[in-house]
């Protein structure tokens, strides 16, 4: 008999791709999982997991390396979310799904892996997300500071700080700047775009105060 493991993976489903589940014994290329019920599909691998569940034994053989993707949680199996995806202790297809599918829940259309912004179109507006004070933010700590710390560490993922980015590589670093914008239709490409470029030439605006006359000096 194999020995037993108590631990938060996932498994392959049909339905959902992935579905959080408890790995309880594993003997060879075949494992004993309990997948836990649910009470609809939003809830799914959302707080903690549920007691209890589905008792079934898999093949290992599915699965790459033979092995089962671990979830990103704490002992009681609620996931730990994370704002940057590199710093995911497991870095796989279900772990990224559920990262995603968190922050989505919690009203965070951005998400962070290194300088990439993953954007999840929420179809509806979120206002407090795109105020001036919101942009001001944004255009004054990653273009105003001149430390040598990555200033987006204390900002959550946002569009904006691409935009910001870009202004400071072209206005201050002399380089030319592209941003690319990828997606499947209807995923929200053209919006982000016109949220970028609205914010890149109000940067400016944002970051410079005017004093006297025509002189321009950064805000502090």
């Amino acid at each position: 008999m194999g020995k037993d493991t108590k631990t938060h993976c996932y498994v392959k489903d049909t339905d959902f791709a992935w579905v959080p589940a408890i790995l309880e014994d594993q003997n060879g290329d075949k494992a004993t999982v309990t997948i836990p019920k649910y009470k609809d599909e939003q809830s799914i691998g959302q707080g903690k997991m549920p007691k209890g569940g589905e008792t079934k034994t898999i093949s290992l053989k599915d699965y790459a390396h033979n092995v089962l993707p671990l979830q990103n949680c704490d002992k009681d199996g609620t996931l730990v979310e994370h704002a940057d995806m590199v710093k995911l202790p497991y870095l796989h297809e279900a772990a990224i799904l559920y990262n995603m599918k968190k922050r989505h829940i919690d009203g965070k259309p951005y998400t962070r892996t290194g300088d990439i912004i993953i954007a999840i179109n929420p179809f509806q507006w979120f206002t407090q997300l795109y105020t001036e004070d919101k942009r001001s933010l944004y255009s004054n700590k990653l273009v105003g500071d001149s430390s040598d710390k990555d200033m987006r560490e204390q900002l959550e993922p946002h569009v904006y700080e691409v935009s910001a980015l870009s202004y400071k590589g072209l206005a201050f670093g002399g380089n030319d700047q592209s941003i690319l914008v990828s997606g499947e239709s209807g995923a929200g490409k053209t919006e982000t775009v016109k949220i970028a470029m609205n914010h890149m030439v109000s940067v400016q605006k944002g970051f410079f105060k005017c004093d006297s006359g025509d002189k321009l000096d950064p805000v502090v």
